[in-house]
């Protein structure tokens, strides 16, 4: 009996509260875009939303560009560290620490201009 008591309480309140309902409509604030426009270039205009996510997109990929070009140079550095560990121990050639900063150089300047060319093709 406690239980239909209770059931017929909530079932009321339920339905009170959904007789009570009414629409409201908040004055949401507009979302700031991005510096630097959408994508192609342009401007964005107040009130363009498609225009909107596409700066917010181009700010991702830019963003995301930039730090895979971080963890790589920090990847490169790492492992060159390394390999000087192992050169300092006798354990590597001379000739196998320079291969490694030669090949790490050039995988930097690669991912430093494929991030350019990310950005360049969104702009």
């Amino acid at each position: 009996m406690k239980k239909s008591i209770l059931t017929k309480i909530s079932q009321s309140f339920l339905f009170v509260s959904v007789m009570m309902h009414e629409s409201v409509f908040a004055a949401l604030p507009n979302i700031p875009t991005p510096q630097g426009g959408g994508i192609g270039g342009a401007q964005v205009q107040e009130g363009d939303w498609m225009g909107q996510m596409g700066a917010w997109f181009k700010a991702g990929i830019s963003i995301l560009a930039l730090v895979l070009a971080g963890w790589a140079f920090i990847k490169v550095m790492g492992g060159g560290l390394r390999k000087w560990n192992d050169y300092s121990r006798g354990q590597a050639e001379f000739a196998d620490l320079k291969e490694f900063f030669i090949v790490g150089l050039v995988l930097i300047v690669f991912i430093v201009m494929l991030a350019n060319y990310a950005l360049s093709v969104l702009a």
